[in-house]
């Protein structure tokens, strides 16, 4: 027995046989635009969702002259901890100018 084994809701036995997970095809959905945030999509990744990752991503580099993305990771944890930032060069016409990761 371990320590998340209340997760799964039974006890692990020895005895038993591995369970085998069958797959399921992948579901693709598109970005839509989230009315009242201003052009704000949230972009899901495929395949099965870690840990509940979410990423929003704004703004256009068509707009500026510039050219970079501004790409943050924030992480959601009971612990105040900070966000990492970095400036990325912008990667097609399309391209975002904020993507942040929480």
């Amino acid at each position: 027995m371990g320590i998340f084994s209340w997760f799964k809701g039974t006890k692990n036995d020895t005895n038993s046989k591995p369970a085998t997970q069958k797959s399921e095809p992948v579901k693709t959905q598109s970005a839509s635009e989230v009315p009242g945030m201003n052009g704000a999509v949230e972009v899901r990744r495929p395949g099965p969702p870690p840990a509940d990752i979410t990423v929003f991503e704004f703004g256009s580099v068509a707009a500026s002259a510039d050219k970079v993305t501004l790409a943050g990771f924030c992480p959601v944890s009971d612990e105040l901890e900070p966000c990492r930032w970095e400036i990325l060069p912008a990667q097609g016409s399309d391209a975002p100018q904020f993507r942040v990761v929480f």
